[in-house]
Parts: structure tokens; sequence; C-alpha cells
């Protein structure tokens, strides 16, 4: 085979897991916001309200939460500008282009230290999957958790370039960073360190200078977010939870607890990450390099791993307090997944000669192996996000029985463009069965009423069934509507994962049989309301009531603190 060939092939396979990755996304991506996505609607008013450069940059770094995220409102005004409405797939795809940034950085890496491109083959294996479904199908986190990742490893791969122009861009690219999410905060010590470490004292000088810039325009104005509980973990349960975080991405191996997976497998990376930053140190302090990629190389991967760890600590520090298996949730898993990655680098560059391509081979082989478990894994996460989005915008936007949307000129209305949501076409049938006790298809629909159980208590109504058996995705599933004499609501029936590896692997049976909703009264109006069960099956739709009823008095909203 000659060279140009295998070029060919291997670019091939490199762009495989890739061609997944925005299938996958593509798939389930939705224009609907998520929680602090609503917030960028209000920028977009401020913004286009402002008079002058000055109110408009305050517009773009006005703090949110602990925040401060001027490049995704500035993505957000680009899309807006552009195509007259705010579109969230727009939003998530802008992110997940950024994410797709750290490859050839490890290319360029992998190229410097004289590997062939075979040895990049398992980094979008690792890189590219469900594990990151919750950064991936949320516009405002998409561009800030995946773009602060990217844009920090840039900066601190260029700043220590012994050329002028990267060392200039590495500088406009931590302020794009910083700009971006506030960990990226730990690019300028990191960056002051590592470039310290070159000996070159009119660089350490400049970026020094610079940072205190940053660092006393970044907390100009600054307030204290009340939006995090206070931690009241212990130390040790602290120390477990930070080893949970680094050991994150551990959590879709097929085992029966996957907290303490993680938290063994945490360990281990921190001792490896241990293990690279002395070695690294050391090498550093005695020069024993062959050549300058080797030494620049061991510099770039201690930047990462030190903003790795100091992420991970200011994470675990400020989130404990919503729970430690919170601090394995998916978007945090970058981190982890990245310090993976760091540490194939140490494995594989010191390889030579015959032996390279067995290891890379076996490399791969998990990598994949990795990758196919994230995406059964955490396909159910995708799935049931996608159901919670279109049913939360459906209680939002329809106020009455009318199902109709409230006519509203102003420009506020018009900021998200509108797109079409599988429940468009539901709109009618609510109706006919609220009259009629049913619409639609009802084969099976009375069997899979009578098996599913209903039970009130003072804060919510549990529903649950055991027997549900189907397998299909997307919008496909179990919904409940509650029906009053003013409104509707439509809830998400959520499926599990399936636990058996025989059913999940070979049969691709992602979800055990049943659903279970939890519906909490606080998020309802006062009144009285019967409970229908909505089966959507691909195209076909049914809608059942019977006599089930649930009674809710007026109750509370839990309001969380925010400055947005």
């Amino acid at each position: 085979m000659t060279k140009k060939a295998l070029t060919i092939i291997l670019s091939l396979i490199l762009l495989l897991p890739v061609f997944i990755y925005f299938t996958v996304w593509n798939y389930y991506a939705m224009n609907i916001p998520k929680w602090d996505d609503h917030a960028l609607k209000t920028f977009i008013l401020d913004y286009s309200q402002a008079t002058g450069w000055k109110s408009k940059i305050l517009a773009l770094y006005r703090q949110h939460n602990e925040h401060r995220i001027a490049l995704t409102r500035l993505f957000t005004w680009i899309d807006y500008s552009v195509f007259g409405a705010l579109n969230f797939r727009h939003l998530m795809l802008a992110g997940n282009i950024l994410l797709l940034g750290i490859i050839p950085l490890w290319h360029e890496i992998l190229k410097k230290n004289k590997k062939p491109l075979f040895a990049l083959v398992p980094v979008p294996f690792i890189w590219l999957s469900l594990a990151f479904w919750e950064n991936m199908y949320w516009g405002m986190a998409s561009i800030q958790n995946f773009g602060v990742v990217t844009l920090t490893l840039w900066t601190i791969y260029l700043c220590i370039n012994p050329k002028t122009t990267p060392f200039v861009i590495s500088i406009f690219l931590a302020v794009i960073a910083i700009s971006t999410s506030p960990n990226a905060l730990f690019v300028l010590p990191i960056g002051a360190f590592l470039i310290f470490l070159t000996q070159n004292r009119k660089r350490f000088a400049l970026w020094v200078i610079t940072s205190g810039v940053l660092i006393f325009c970044y907390f100009y104005g600054y307030a204290k977010s009340e939006a995090n509980p206070d931690s009241k973990a212990s130390i040790f349960q602290l120390v477990k939870g930070y080893m949970a975080f680094l050991g994150s991405f551990a959590e879709s191996i097929p085992v029966l607890d996957h907290f303490q997976v993680c938290f063994f497998i945490g360990i281990v990376l921190f001792l490896v990450a241990v293990s690279i930053i002395s070695a690294t140190l050391f090498r550093i302090s005695k020069n024993k390099y062959g050549n300058k990629s080797e030494k620049y190389t061991d510099l770039f991967c201690l930047g990462t791993i030190l903003f790795i760890l100091g992420t991970a600590l200011v994470v675990v520090y400020g989130r404990a307090g919503f729970g430690l298996e919170g601090l394995i949730d998916s978007k945090y898993k970058i981190y982890s997944v990245l310090l993976l990655i760091v540490a194939y680098l140490y494995i594989v560059i010191p390889i030579r000669g015959s032996f390279l391509s067995p290891y890379i081979t076996a490399i791969v082989f998990l990598a994949i192996t990795f990758n196919v478990f994230s995406y059964h894994y955490h396909l159910v996460d995708a799935y049931n996000l996608r159901k919670y989005l279109t049913t939360s915008q459906f209680n939002g936007n329809f106020e009455d029985k009318t199902l109709e949307l409230v006519s509203d000129t102003t420009l506020a209305a018009r900021i998200v463009e509108k797109t079409p949501v599988f429940y468009d076409k539901l709109l009618p049938m609510i109706a006919v069965a609220d009259r009629q006790t049913y619409a639609g298809s009802s084969r099976g629909l009375v069997e899979l009423y009578d098996h599913t159980s209903f039970e009130a208590d003072k804060s919510f109504l549990n529903v649950s069934n055991s027997t549900f058996s189907s397998q299909r995705l997307q919008d496909s599933g179990v919904y409940i509507l509650l029906s009053s004499d003013k409104r509707y609501y439509i809830y998400p029936a959520v499926r599990t994962r399936n636990k058996s590896r025989k059913e999940l692997f070979l049969k691709q049976y992602y979800f055990a049989p049943g659903f279970h909703a939890e519906i909490p009264y606080a998020e309802l109006e006062k009144g009285t309301y019967k409970v229908a069960l909505i089966r959507q099956q691909g195209d076909d739709t049914g809608i059942l009531f019977k006599d089930q009823t649930i009674k809710v008095s007026q109750t509370q909203k839990n309001k969380v603190k925010v400055n947005w």
C-alpha cells in the first residue's frame, strides 16, 4: 500500500467518529432553550437597545451567575443578526465544532514528536462520544464548556512556542478563553509558570503584566453568586468527589456501582497526573531532552494537567453542595477525558521502532470499546433530555385550554426562531381526548393504562410502569397529560437503562422495561386534574383518559437566586 493511500484510509477512519458524533447530535438536538439559555434572550434585548460601544461591551461581559460568558453572547448575537432569529441548535453546533479543535492540536503534538498519523486514531474515538451529552444539547453550555477547554489548551500550546507570532496569538486566545468561562483564568498563572520555565524573561514580564490587566478587568464590578448552595461536605467527601470527578469518564463502563468505579479510576489518573508532573519538572530542571519538541510537549502537558487539576478543585468545592453524585455529571466529563488523552501522549510518544504499531492498535481497540460503551450508556440520557425539553416548552407556551400561542408582536416574542415540535400534531387530538376520553390509536392503550400506577402524595404525582417495552427512540415513548378546567400540562415518562449487557449490546435494547415520572405540584396551578397517558410510537399517537384524577392545592415554587 502506498503512503498516499494509507493516509487517505487513516483520514477516513479519523473522520468516522466525527461523522457518528454529529449524526447523533443532529438526531436529538432541538431549538429549545434549556435553563440558563433563556438568559440569552434577555441579552439580545439588552444588546439591541444598548447605545454606544461601552454599553454593548457591558452587555457582553455582564456577569452570569459566577461566569462571564462574552463569547457565548457574541455567538448568540451573530446568529440572531445573520438569521433574523436565535436558533439554539446553531449555538450547540458552534460549541461542538469548538470541541473538534482538540484533535488538530493533538495531531500537531504527535507530528512534532515524529509520530505517524496512525497514532492520532485513538484520540477522536476517546474524545467524541455521548459522554458529553449534556453540553452537546445545551446551547450556552456547549460554547462555554467546550470552548474554554479548546481555547485554553491552544493558549498553553502557543504561549510556549519560541516564535513571536504564536506567542502574540496566545495572548489574544487567552482573552477569548477568559471571556468564555472563568476557569480559563487558570491559564494566566499556568502560562506564567511555563514561560518562566522556558527562561524567557521578556515574555514572562509581558505575560505577567497582561495577566494583571485581565484579572483586574474580569473582577471589576464582580459580585459573588448566590446560585450555588454552601457545601456541607467533609474533607473526606471532597477528596472522594475530587477523585470521582477525575475518573468520571468511566461512568459508562458496564459495572453495578458507577460512582465507585469513577472514584477508583480517578485515583489512578490522579497518581498518573502527579507522576507526569514530577517527571516533567525533573527533566526540565536537568534539561534532559534530545530535542526542543520533547521539552515543549512536556511543558504543554504540564500546563494542561495543572489546568485540569485546578478546574477539578474549583468545581468540586463549588458544586459539592449539590451532592457528590453530581460531580460525575456529563457536563464535567470533558476534564476526565482530557486527562485520559494527555496520559495517552505519555504512553505513545516514548515508544520507538516496531513496538509502536502494536501498542497503538491495542489502544485503538480500547478507544473504540470506550466509544461504544459511551453511546450505549448515554443514549438514554439524550432521549430523556429531548422529551424533557419538548414538554417544558409545551407547558411554557400554552397557558389555557385553547392551545393557541398568545399573540405577541414585540421583539421579545420574535427573538427565538419558530421550529416544528412533535407535539404540534397532538394539539387537536388533546382537545378531542379531553371531550371523549380518547383520541388517535387506542390499540393496547387501555392495557398500558391499566398496568400503570398513579400514586399521589402531598408534593408529587408518581407514575410508574414495569411492562412498557418499546425501544423506539427520539420522540417516541409515553407522556403524562394533565387536564384541569383551565389548562393542560404534559410531562415525560422517563426511561431507564437496560442493565442486561446481552440485550444492550447484541439486541440494541437500550431501555429497561417500564417507565416512571415524578410530577411536582409546585409546577402546577391550583385545581383538579384528569390524568391521561399519551403514547407516541413513531408517527402513531394515542391519548387515553380514564378515572384517574389528582387535586393540587396552592403551592409555592422554589426560586433559585440568579443575577440574570
